[in-house]
């Protein structure tokens, strides 16, 4: 399955619009950007965005460990790279940055590439639920972090990371889950799966969960509160100016998210899973 025209350039469309927002939100209080794309991860240290991202990637970090010398990995829906440069800086190893949107992709090469960590870095444009550019039994581990919410045929995919992965190989995958997506106020491109769902996927893929998690504790409350004291800065903003509008539909992002949450209808899980 390829992905449909209309898709791509709704979710190129999307990122295009938020991106510069999404940069502000995550930067670090000495001004050093994520590069990330996703909701974080807040133990109680974590001040901002950009600390719970980080938190974040060291427990993507600690479900793949250990991660041996020239070990080839891939990233499934990269973003803009800020995952696979810290990577590929922490561990030498080598590793494919999967991603359908290609400005993503230049995107994470060139910040590969200001890091000098490019050498160990390949770039592939495709649809994570058609990954045809690898063999079977090919890469010793993945790794996917809040992307597969845009995969409208999400066993599709777990099927494919079965057969790429090598036999004994590690997969860490994260995202968001919903128990009930008729709630969900903004569905546009979204297709939340309940756990019970992500649960099934994974086992009828034939992999194996070794570790689960659910850090929906560590997620909606913090974040929620933190893009709100951020979002105060942008009242200033010209009324109807794309700083204004991504910031009011960010806070009412969260805000759904959030009250769902409270509800006992949405989770961020996270697993540790192996073929």
């Amino acid at each position: 399955m390829q992905a449909k025209p209309e898709d791509s350039a709704q979710i190129d469309n999307f990122y295009r619009w938020i991106r510069a927002y999404l940069a502000d939100l995550s930067r670090a209080d000495d001004g050093e950007l994520s590069h990330a794309i996703n909701f974080g991860y807040w133990p109680e240290s974590c001040s901002n965005l950009f600390e719970a991202q980080m938190a974040f990637f060291d427990l993507i970090c600690s479900l793949l460990a250990p991660l041996g010398e020239n070990a080839h990995g891939v990233e499934v829906g990269c973003g803009i790279g800020g995952y696979a440069m810290r990577l590929l800086r922490k561990y030498p190893v080598k590793l494919t940055c999967y991603d359908l949107l290609q400005e993503h992709l230049d995107l994470t090469r060139q910040y590969a590439r200001d890091h000098g960590v490019d050498g160990r870095l390949e770039t592939i444009q495709g649809n994570s639920m058609h990954m045809d550019t690898f063999a079977d039994d090919a890469v010793d581990f993945m790794y996917c972090v809040e992307s597969s919410f845009h995969y409208d045929e999400k066993q599709k995919f777990f099927d494919e990371v079965y057969r790429v992965l090598k036999p004994g190989a590690t997969f860490a995958y994260a995202d968001i889950s919903c128990e009930n997506t008729a709630k969900v106020a903004f569905k546009s491109g979204n297709h939340f799966s309940a756990k019970t769902e992500l649960d099934d996927y994974i086992t009828n893929a034939g992999l194996s969960i070794v570790e689960h998690r659910d850090i929906g504790p560590q997620v909606y409350e913090p974040l929620y509160r933190y893009t709100e004291y951020f979002n105060d800065e942008l009242l200033d903003a010209p009324a109807g100016s794309d700083k204004a509008k991504v910031g009011k539909y960010w806070d009412l992002v969260n805000s759904n998210y959030t009250k769902l949450y409270r509800q006992g209808l949405m989770g961020y899980q996270v697993y540790k899973i192996r073929k």
